[in-house]
């Protein structure tokens, strides 16, 4: 008698099962999933959650009628299939189709961090896979490097994480279901610049990208350069994050407002300034980042040529611009100016010299400069003389240039006649 019920009730499952097919389907926040009701083409189809309509088709007619469920607008039906896009945690339940023949149980995951995917170095996080109705469902999470973690839980904490914390987690549902989650780890890299003396050098400190916590303060400091001012990162509702700081006579810095590049630029660098920068950035959390930056100053290049500043206006002009006829760049020391011969001195220099009398019999009257020999202080008082007609000389060329369809930018103007004015380039012959 007892084979006989066992018997019975295995019978009656399998009818019941074989009656209506159920399902548990598992979708990750954002993601779709798709349901099949598998009814004979033209049939009448009757979608539900949690027994709430959502819709139904008259198969002949193709008539369709909108439920009162929360998903009736954003499914679509195609055939006997309903699909549901952007999952949400409240789109978990039971789905059926005709009165119960076909259901799905379906569990929404969401795999998220705390407090976000973009950690800082050193900072602490939690990686969540929470199966919506289920918080006490075992899961296996898998490191970037495939190490298992040996909590089951579907929330598990990260200390202190690192760049081994770095790639993408993987949370494991009955072995099958994989859902991942990419972790990114930022933080301050140390340098090491150079800057010739007297040159200006930009500090640099950043981070490679935006982090989920928010910066709240930070400092530039240099031991060894206690009388220097450096700025100091603010956080205001007005300004938001911003530099502040009134001593800008070594150290200039944006007044903008900043995001994640905290770089400082050091002017007039000199031997003194050689030694470590540190940059402090501190974040809500009580986390900070420190970024080291070594800086070596070294002696002025004092090879031939033209300076950066010469050829700035080189390229915007070209080569063989008539401005540039009269610029030969930089100014030998004082030493070497009245020790320099006739032969060594500048071809262009050299050139304009020979070709004089041919200029001067064609009716173009040049004004020369000394020669090499004049002083420093002497050069620069010619060079302020002949400042008003350079500039009338620019001008020119340039109007010259735009009619040509040769436009070129305008703002090396102010550049070059401020070189001219400090010293930098030097002007040897120009056009009364």
């Amino acid at each position: 008698m007892p084979t006989c019920k066992i018997l019975f009730f295995l019978l009656a499952l399998f009818v019941l099962c074989g009656e209506c097919d159920e399902f548990v389907m598992y979708g990750q926040v954002g993601g779709e999933v798709i349901m099949d009701c598998e009814v004979p083409q033209n049939s009448d189809i009757e979608w539900k959650l949690n027994d709430t309509l959502i819709v139904k088709i008259n198969g002949r007619r193709g008539t369709r009628q909108k439920g009162s469920s929360h998903i009736k607008d954003k499914v679509s039906v195609n055939g006997g299939s309903l699909k549901v896009p952007r999952l949400e945690t409240r789109d978990s339940g039971v789905y059926s189709c005709n009165s119960g023949k076909r259901t799905y149980t379906l569990h929404v995951v969401s795999v998220f961090a705390k407090p976000g995917p973009v950690l800082l170095q050193s900072s602490d996080a939690e990686l969540h896979c929470d199966i919506t109705g289920h918080p006490n469902t075992e899961v296996q999470w898998l490191s970037p490097f495939n190490d298992k973690k040996d909590d089951k839980k579907q929330v598990i904490h990260l200390k202190s994480v690192s760049s081994n914390d770095d790639g993408q987690w993987t949370c494991l549902i009955k072995d099958d279901l994989k859902f991942s989650l990419k972790l990114t780890v930022v933080g301050l890299q140390n340098t090491a610049v150079k800057v010739p003396e007297g040159g200006n050098i930009t500090l640099p400190c950043s981070l490679p990208r935006s982090v989920s916590q928010h910066v709240v303060g930070g400092k530039w400091t240099a031991d060894h350069l206690p009388t220097v001012s450096f700025p100091t990162l603010k956080k205001t509702e007005t300004k938001g994050l911003h530099w502040s700081g009134n001593d800008s006579s070594r150290v200039i810095f944006t007044s903008g407002q900043l995001s994640i590049n905290y770089d400082v630029t050091l002017i007039n660098a000199q031997r003194s300034d050689e030694g470590k920068y540190v940059c402090t950035v501190e974040f809500e959390g009580g986390v900070k980042l420190t970024a080291e930056t070594n800086l070596m100053v070294v002696a002025k290049p004092s090879g031939e040529g033209p300076p950066p500043e010469l050829s700035v206006v080189q390229d915007i002009l070209g080569l063989d611009s008539p401005v540039l006829a009269g610029i030969s760049g930089g100014l030998e020391s004082e030493a070497e100016e009245h020790n320099t011969e006739p032969s060594q001195q500048p071809k262009q220099l050299q050139h304009q010299q020979s070709g004089s009398s041919t200029q001067n019999q064609a009716g173009t009257k040049k004004k020369q400069i000394p020669s090499p020999a004049a002083t420093r202080e002497e050069l620069l008082e010619l060079q302020r003389d002949v400042l008003q007609l350079q500039k009338i000389k620019l001008q020119l060329e340039i109007e010259k240039t735009q009619k040509e369809g040769k436009s070129r930018p305008l703002n090396f103007l102010n550049k070059f006649l401020q070189l001219q004015i400090e010293g930098k380039i030097t002007v040897t012959s120009i056009d009364e």
